[in-house]
């Protein structure tokens, strides 16, 4: 092909029907993590491949290392575009909230210095319980330490119960008088 012929314009029917394509197509947007785009495409595009044959429509996903650029998803029936960015979205949301509730959390807590040893018991008798049950690590500070700093760490739920423990068991000693 010679440069002359890539430049010609379009007949008159194809351009009608290419104005009448952008015309009548919706789009919807998705925001996206780009560390989550390969959710949406799926083991070999098999995930963006079922979205666009069961929904009937195109999905533009960005290419990894994109910043900030949002899914497109594009088609002819406006709702069936809709419904396909929501269920693209929901996708997100659900593999969101399973990396949270899966990935491991460190917190901090203030406790007494003083009462380390009586939270511990003797020999681990308080804590090994719920370290063990709740399958948490919990470090206290070493001895010659002035810390009050106790570490939690775990699964995000078993923490937070983990904490509501431990300060219940700062609560059933008495307060230390210096």
């Amino acid at each position: 092909m010679t440069k002359q012929e890539k430049s010609r314009p379009l007949p008159p029917s194809l351009s009608r029907m290419r104005a009448q394509w952008v015309e009548e197509t919706a789009l919807e947007t998705v925001q996206a993590p780009n560390c989550l785009l390969g959710i949406v495409i799926g083991p070999g595009g098999s995930t963006v491949k079922k979205i666009v044959d069961q929904y009937k429509v195109q999905v533009r996903v960005p290419h990894k290392g994109s910043k900030d650029e949002p899914i497109l998803v594009e088609g002819k029936n406006k709702t069936l575009v809709k419904e396909a960015a929501l269920h693209i979205k929901a996708m997100i949301d659900e593999e969101k909230e399973r990396r949270r509730v899966t990935t491991p959390v460190s917190r901090t807590l203030f406790i007494p210095k003083a009462l380390h040893g009586k939270i511990i018991g003797h020999r681990g008798q308080n804590i090994r319980p719920i370290i063990q049950s709740l399958k948490i690590n919990i470090v206290f500070p070493k001895k010659n330490d002035n810390n009050d700093k106790v570490s939690i760490t775990g699964l995000p739920n078993q923490v937070d119960q983990g904490i509501s423990h431990l300060l219940s068991l700062v609560t059933s000693f008495p307060p230390c008088l210096a």
